[in-house]
């Protein structure tokens, strides 16, 4: 056990938050005039995405399993969020931001009131932690090893639970550090649980926030977007996040951790209360209970950085790398056109090209660079053949191992061409490479592959993005051997021999093109449209209210009573009832209005009824109290 005095402890701490405070993020363009909030908020969103990469809530993550989707049968809901370990360089400064979901030992601080840390397997309090005071926790293989400022407080079965006494309290979690704003040591509301379980690593502990949903979208938006976006533009995104959190809870308990997701990447970013910009703050308390479903199931609100102005369905979207096609479509990923009117003309071969080899009048799609700042809204690059050679895989187990005909892939590329398309933005779905060796082509397939051998720049890049967010400059360089998507354009520069010399790739957007583009979100906040609208503009069909809960009388089914709160922004709002067995249900609303529901009426099936007139705007509370049992039923209020 680490034996530190509390002013050891303390001087230890601001000695490394000396060293790990980051210098503000450079300007990677130059620039006659420093940076705004705003260009400064983007850098650090784009810095995000391409070091710890697209979040598993956008759908980007497949080497992490699907997205796993059920209803809560909870109306407030606990979260467990497994919080990541940080490494550190020999200077002190963060080497890895999200290095480990298992910590060799845990150091915690608390702000505010007593916190009760108790041994969970007894129940019984081990001590009393108040501010100023450091607990530590460590795991030596058989049990779990709980010190105060220094001194050994003995060995305990645990998990070992901190529980506080004040609803203002935050948990300071002395030995990880978060990016945001600076290099900082976060901080969290909620409660604390030092856990293990049969996944975690041996003398290893899991440190688990335990947090209410509502608590926990603030520390979500301003991660996974940019906290300088429309307002309404956040309002959706926090609406995303908090159906990818209720949707996903269990995901990694199924996995043997004693979490439901992660604070990282692997599930959707969370830094907690230090990342709750007043804007992803605002955009959670406006959308409070919301989130998108279909069929009283919430949806995969898949995001991504931008489209370009136009999305894909989903089936396109393949994250194989052997696959032009991904899984069977989805009624709410469907591709659209993400701009105004006159739509572009994909069905023929100009048109695509006039549509994505150069940028559309301004403002004709919502992602629009001098429009909204997304410098990637177009992009074009150049490639050498030596490049795409060198990408290309064709053993083994390498991402980008590709589909090979004819003799081995060797001799002189002789052309590289897109020969099928995706259904909707009409993007590359097959990337064709001819070699001179008689007939040998390989094909580079689906949107994983064909963005890291053709997607991907070079170094040095050789490309230039859409324009620059200051209107006065040119447009700025592409970052080097960076990521885009799939491209759209393929030109050919060949020498006299007919070899392939060079190939120059257009394309626009940033991301996996399915679902919300946040970008395209900023752009039609910007334009009015209200979170609602955006979001039923993205995903096709579907609803925006109060998250489906499987409520039920019997064993299984949910709790018997359940009180939800969520708001209706304009005090209209549809009751859906999806009833099996269910004997009867009595609603109430906002403890003024009864409504009662018997068997024959929910034995129809689909029950919706117009709950406008017991509705307030802004937050609206609704209880259900199933009758009989036996049955069960999923609700929600879809609001308009």
């Amino acid at each position: 056990m680490r034996r530190f005095s509390l002013l050891t402890v303390l001087v230890l701490s601001i000695s490394v938050a000396a060293f790990t405070q980051e210098p503000p993020p450079p300007q990677t363009e130059p620039s006659a005039q420093p940076q705004s909030e705003p260009e400064l908020l983007e850098d650090e969103f784009i810095r995000s995405r391409a070091e710890n990469g697209e979040s598993h809530a956008s759908g980007a993550r497949p080497d992490l399993g699907p997205v796993v989707l059920g209803n809560p049968t909870t109306a407030v809901t606990a979260l467990r969020v497994g919080l990541n370990a940080t490494t550190f360089t020999s200077t002190g400064a963060v080497a890895t931001e999200f290095a480990s979901l298992h910590h060799p030992f845990v150091q915690l601080t608390n702000t505010d009131g007593d916190v009760k840390v108790i041994d969970r397997s007894t129940g019984k309090k081990i001590t009393t932690m108040t501010p100023g005071s450091l607990i530590e926790v460590e795991h030596d293989g058989n049990a779990y090893l709980v010190a105060q400022d220094g001194v050994d407080l003995g060995s305990f079965d645990g998990p070992v639970f901190f529980r506080p006494d004040s609803r203002d309290n935050l948990f300071r979690v002395e030995h990880i550090r978060r990016v945001f704003s600076g290099t900082r040591v976060p901080t969290y509301r909620g409660a604390m649980e030092v856990a293990r379980s049969t996944a975690t690593a041996v003398q290893r502990v899991n440190l688990v926030n335990i947090v209410e949903v509502e608590s926990y979208v603030p520390g979500v938006v301003a991660n996974e977007s940019i906290a300088s976006f429309a307002i309404e533009a956040l309002k959706a995104q926090a609406v995303a996040a908090r159906g990818y959190a209720l949707a996903n809870i269990g995901n990694y308990i199924a996995r043997g951790f004693p979490f439901d997701i992660v604070d990282s990447s692997a599930s959707q970013v969370y830094r907690g209360v230090i990342s709750e910009h007043v804007n992803a703050v605002r955009a959670a308390a406006d959308t409070h209970g919301l989130v998108a479903s279909t069929n009283g199931r919430i949806i995969s609100a898949m995001y991504s950085s931008s489209f370009g102005g136009h999305s894909e369905h989903n089936e396109w979207i393949s994250f194989s790398f052997r696959t032009a096609m991904g899984g069977s479509p989805l009624s709410y990923l469907r591709g659209i056109y993400d701009g105004l009117e006159p739509a572009p003309d994909l069905a023929t071969l100009s048109g695509i090209e006039a549509f994505w080899r150069t940028q559309p009048p301004v403002p004709l799609i919502y992602d629009d660079c001098a429009w909204t700042g997304n410098t990637f809204a177009r992009w074009r690059f150049t490639l050498t053949p030596t490049v795409i050679r060198s990408r290309l895989t064709i053993t083994g187990t390498n991402p980008n191992t590709v589909m090979v005909s004819g003799a081995s892939v060797a001799g002189t590329i002789t052309d590289v061409s897109i020969s099928q398309r995706t259904g909707a933005s009409q993007r590359a779905a097959i990337v064709r490479i001819t070699f001179t060796s008689p007939d040998a082509v390989a094909e580079v397939r689906g949107w994983e592959g064909i963005r890291r051998v053709i997607g991907q720049t070079s170094s040095p890049s050789n490309g230039l993005r859409a324009c620059n967010t200051n209107p006065n400059l040119p447009p700025t360089a592409l970052p080097v051997n960076f990521v885009l998507n799939n491209p759209s354009v393929l030109d050919q520069t060949k020498n006299s021999d007919g070899s392939v010399s060079l190939v120059t790739v257009f394309g626009g957007g940033w991301g996996h093109n399915l679902g919300m583009s946040q970008y395209g979100a900023h752009g039609r906040g910007k334009f009015g449209q209200q979170f609602i609208e955006i979001l039923k503009a993205y995903y096709t069909g579907a609803d925006i209210g109060s998250y489906p809960i499987d409520i039920g009388s019997r064993p299984g089914t949910g709790a018997p009573t359940l009180r939800q709160q969520f708001v209706a922004p304009n005090a209209s709002g549809i009751l859906q009832i999806r009833a099996v067995e269910l004997a009867g249900l009595r609603v109430h609303i906002n403890g003024l209005y009864d409504m009662t529901f018997d068997g024959a009426q929910l034995a129809s099936g689909l029950v919706s009824v117009d709950v406008s007139p017991h509705l307030v705007p802004g937050l609206n509370v609704i209880q259900y109290n199933p009758v009989g049992n036996a049955g069960s039923a999923t609700v929600n209020v879809v609001v308009q």
